[in-house]
């Protein structure tokens, strides 16, 4: 079954797993050896105090001495082939973890099987698409004619896919961010957050951009390590408890961020970028719930029927759709995205996702008191 979950995210089990039972078997066997010298150095150790002691007395006879010295030089053997065995279990160790960090979570079993965004499953739809006597402009070119929106000088200032917004754009921009906190912090019992737009990699490699991403997203040399521009809210807020163990009866924890957000979309070549679409940069509101396993999956539909209530009155259609496993990034486990209609596009576009993930690469160990946290994510892009 796992074999099939992983081809059904387009992985190669054989390929991915690589030397996965090989190296495990080596490192096992490179700790049994290490803990028996250990255990070893250990016995000897008792056997010599006393030896040493009689010597210090001047009773140490001479067969007595025969045995400290022999006993001497088997402790130094082991005690120089100690460093070599710790550094070989350490090696063996990371081999095993550059495996892991590759393998993806698997796909929950409602979810469609494809390889590509053709296998998406629309599973709702609300609203009528409206029909118009005339053809519909394009964002981009209604932005420039009301000026709002000037493409053309965000390319001189930063390059392509960056945009500049002018008075009642950068209003509009800043107003649907305040009513998305604002609805989210009042009304459905969200905590606001304002998290680093920079992280580690730990943070990426937490929330599955890293390894296999990096390609899309925007490195920072810092001193002796590099830090990322966050290409999501998702990766700040969900690393807040990373390494940490939440108590059972505080989940679930809702948080609610803004920022802005930055991504190279590298796949994006030869694909429809003009206007606001794919952009490099661009701002939006993360949702982030901390739950329980068993409780995941319902808040997972409560985060999505929350999407919707962003969009109602707004008198845009709106389809909520899961997507096939092959087009996710490795965290996630049933990802379902709201998508709403562009002006002037035949297609449409991504408005709310709402994600549910399993939590190893964040949490701690779990205990009957303590439960490992699972995060379940969702974010607003007006």
């Amino acid at each position: 079954m796992v074999e099939e979950k992983l081809r059904s995210r387009g992985a190669n089990p054989e390929q991915l797993l690589g030397g996965f039972r090989e190296i495990d078997k080596r490192r096992r066997a490179l700790i049994q050896e290490t803990e028996t010298a250990l255990a070893r150095r250990n016995e000897l150790s008792k056997k010599i105090g006393p030896l040493m002691g009689a010597e210090k007395k001047g009773t140490l006879s001479a067969e007595q001495k025969a045995e400290l010295e022999l006993l001497n030089a088997e402790v130094l053997k082991l005690k120089e082939g100690l460093p070599a065995l710790e550094e070989q279990s350490r090696a063996a160790d990371k081999e095993l973890y550059d495996i892991l960090a590759t393998i993806p979570n698997l796909p929950h079993a409602s979810v469609p099987v494809g390889g590509d965004e053709t296998a998406n499953v629309e599973v709702k739809r609300w609203g009528t698409k409206p029909e118009y006597a005339f053809t519909p402009k394009p964002h981009w070119e209604l932005g420039e004619q009301l000026g709002i929106l000037d493409l053309e000088r965000a390319s001189k200032i930063t390059g392509a896919r960056f945009a500049l917004y002018w008075d009642l754009g950068a209003k509009l921009e800043r107003a649907l961010m305040n009513f998305m906190l604002d609805l989210h912090t009042r009304e459905h019992g969200y905590t606001e957050v304002l998290p680093p737009y920079l992280v580690n990699a730990e943070s990426m490699y937490g929330t599955g951009q890293l390894p296999k991403f990096e390609e899309d997203l925007f490195k920072v040399p810092h001193n002796e390590r590099s830090l990322y521009l966050i290409p999501t809210a998702e990766v700040p807020v969900t690393n807040i408890f990373r390494d940490e163990i939440l108590e059972a009866s505080r989940l679930p924890v809702s948080l609610t961020a803004y920022t802005p957000c930055w991504r190279s979309e590298a796949g994006a070549y030869g694909k429809d970028v003009r206007g606001i679409i794919r952009q490099h940069q661009f701002q939006k509101v993360e949702l982030v719930k901390f739950a329980k396993p068993e409780q995941s999956y319902e808040e997972h539909e409560k985060l999505t029927a929350l999407q919707k209530t962003c969009w109602s009155g707004s008198g845009c259609i709106i389809a909520a759709c899961c997507f096939a496993p092959a087009t996710w990034d490795s965290a996630r486990r049933r990802p379902m995205i709201l998508k709403s209609g562009c002006r002037g596009r035949d297609c449409s576009a991504k408005s709310h996702r709402a994600r549910t993930s399993r939590a190893s690469r964040l949490a701690g160990p779990t205990s009957d008191t303590r439960q490992k946290a699972r995060r379940e994510r969702s974010w607003c892009i007006p």
